[in-house]
């Protein structure tokens, strides 16, 4: 057989399907992975609220808030200027007056504090969160499809969440409190908006979003659809599954150290104002349910690698093989007295793939992947592979996952 028919042979229709396939579900992991997270934690609004709503029981949250108005009104209220008019009013003694107006303005600074602190932790204001909060994720649909409004918007290349709704709620408290001076109090835009993200390339997230909308919440499961086609279409199974391993832990990583990058640039955005303190919160918050995907995926993946190896045809994979090929015997020669087991020795490798789909089914199904789900279900697969193993019986090889292809060379 020459050059050419060998290389004709291992490139056939089915092998290069497998490899566009491949890598087609490699481009789309990544997009996959964070617009599912998009659909199920941003474009879901009972899921965000469910996200972002215990956020404001957060000590740092709170904290964040009440710093915010309580130096809002202490700055526009001007408390000394206006307890020294009374005290004027009272005493004519100006130097009495100057001593006594510094300590009853910082008294009442404090109480505002403590009054806005007190408000921001009550039951009544979680119920203002909760509807900024809605506001903000109808707000954040808009900009995705292109419009603008809402509390979420666009300024300039920023996307911004104005909490002017939250912190008039707290300045009529105050007012409902006693201190009637807030209600003359504006406070400034520049205070009330937190800088989600810069969004410079806001033009090509709206165009993927418009576009892949309709099936986000099913890219992942048509992604690892294409790797299991990639796969039954390869003519060397075990190495295109340690490539898909490879893949998935890549691509894991890299989106980690994105979310890694995006944190600092966001915490580093909003240092130096009243919400420095809770950005990390803030964060961590709302991209908990994609930092727990990726490390699954990333768990995932080193799993698939070590899988994908176990099948090869390396000397070390075979010996391995080959070791719990007999003691599986064995114990199946024990169990059935040497009868043939219920399932048909032929029958065997579609029992595994069987198996191996449900594994992945439950994995992309679960509510929130992680990394001890992949793990648990790893655990079961590995023990259904090797009942199904006892049951086909003694005697019964494991079939190899790679088709081992025979090129035989011709000299001239």
């Amino acid at each position: 057989m020459s050059d050419q028919v060998a290389t004709e042979k291992r490139w056939g229709a089915r092998s290069i399907a497998s490899l566009l396939i491949f890598i087609l579900a490699t481009v789309l992991l990544v997009p996959a992975l964070v617009g599912h997270w998009g659909h199920r934690t941003v474009i879901d609004s009972e899921r965000y609220i469910q996200t972002v709503g215990p956020l404001i029981e957060q000590p740092e949250v709170q904290a964040a808030l009440a710093t915010a108005v309580t130096d809002a009104v202490v700055s526009k209220v001007d408390t000394t200027t206006q307890v020294e008019g009374l005290l004027g009013n009272l005493f004519p003694d100006a130097g009495f007056t100057d001593q006594l107006a510094a300590p009853i303005a910082a008294g009442i600074n404090s109480l505002i504090g403590e009054l806005v602190t007190k408000f921001v932790a009550s039951d009544q204001f979680a119920t203002v969160w909760i509807q900024l909060n809605t506001a903000a994720q109808k707000g954040v649909v808009l900009v995705l499809e292109g419009k603008n409004g809402g509390v979420v918007r666009l300024d300039g290349d920023n996307l911004v969440l104005d909490t002017s709704v939250a912190l008039q709620a707290i300045q009529q408290k105050l007012v409902d409190s006693g201190i009637t001076a807030a209600a003359n109090i504006t406070i400034p835009e520049s205070d009330s908006l937190i800088v989600l993200a810069n969004t410079p390339g806001l033009a090509q997230v709206q165009t993927v979003y418009q576009l892949s909308a309709p099936i986000l919440q099913w890219l992942p499961l048509i992604v690892a659809i294409m790797f299991g086609l990639a796969i039954g279409f390869a003519r060397r199974r075990a190495r295109t599954v340690v490539a898909s391993g490879i893949v998935l832990l890549v691509s894991g990583l890299v989106i980690l150290v994105g979310l890694g990058v995006g944190e600092t640039a966001f915490v580093n955005e909003l240092a130096g104002t009243p919400w420095g303190p809770a950005a990390g919160v803030f964060w961590a918050t709302l991209l908990e349910y994609l930092i727990a995907g990726t490390q699954a995926i990333v768990t995932l993946g080193i799993v698939v690698i070590i899988g994908g190896w176990f099948g090869g045809r390396t000397r070390l994979a075979r010996a391995a093989r080959g070791q719990v090929t007999t003691g599986l015997g064995q114990l199946s020669g024990r169990m059935s007295s040497g009868r043939p087991g219920p399932i048909p020795a032929d029958k065997l490798d579609y029992a595994r793939w069987l198996i191996y789909i449900v594994g992945v089914a439950i994995v992309l199904g679960s509510d929130v992947m992680s990394v001890s789900s992949v793990l648990w279900v790893t655990a079961l697969v590995a023990g259904l592979v090797t009942l199904a193993q006892l049951l086909a019986g003694p005697g019964v090889e494991v079939v190899e996952v790679v088709e081992v292809v025979e090129v035989v060379e011709v000299d001239g």
